[in-house]
């Protein structure tokens, strides 16, 4: 049950107050279910509305904070998708509002943005306070799924995870990716030839 009563610091609540009212406006007007699938980037839409047709019996939530989450919302409309939504927020917020402890089933994180200057490397979604709310949020046997072509940013990421206590990796052979669809950003990186750097860890 979303819990609406949650409150940011006070510089957070005032200056992204309409992004946090659309997360509290959704969770009155929608009752997520006991386990909950999350796409941070969800860009355009195609991964989300693709994987929750081929998921019915599970319950899928996007979440990008660009202008793009209207164009996803279009799609899951045009596809018929009934299983998943998009907001238009940032997975901070969302998560302390919308989910609650141990109601994470997975995150999905493919191709996010390497912030490649040094100044913006905090604005990586993959940070050891992000993975304390994560490890909050999902039950044990919770499983991340992360992909990006960027070589030095997966290593970024893996250090990132292996540091932290709660979380373990799975062998990428017993957990292919190829079952679920491929994003656009993925269909581009495998047309022009580009590694792709895959890393699956499972809530301890």
């Amino acid at each position: 049950m979303a819990n609406l009563d949650f409150r940011f610091d006070d510089i957070t609540e005032k200056f992204q107050a309409e992004e946090l009212e659309r997360i509290r406006a959704f969770g009155r007007s929608k009752t997520l279910p006991d386990l909950v699938s999350l796409e941070i980037g969800t860009n355009r839409g195609r991964f989300l509305s693709e994987v929750a047709q081929q998921f019915p019996d599970r319950y899928f939530l996007g979440a990008e904070w660009t202008a793009l989450a209207k164009n996803a919302r279009s799609r899951l409309k045009r596809d018929g998708v009934e299983n998943a939504d998009v907001l238009a927020a940032d997975a901070n917020n969302l998560l302390p509002i919308l989910i609650d402890d141990g109601q994470l089933r997975e995150l999905f994180l493919l191709f996010p943005d390497p912030w490649w200057k040094m100044k913006h490397r905090k604005r990586r979604v993959i940070q050891p306070e992000f993975l304390d709310l994560i490890a909050q949020k999902m039950p044990s046997g919770g499983n991340i799924w992360i992909r990006t072509d960027v070589g030095t940013f997966a290593d970024d990421m893996r250090e990132t995870l292996a540091a932290h206590p709660e979380f373990e990796p799975l062998d990428v052979f017993d957990y292919p990716l190829e079952h679920f669809p491929r994003s656009t950003r993925e269909r581009h990186v495998i047309r022009g030839g580009i590694p792709i750097h895959t890393i699956y860890y499972k809530r301890r």
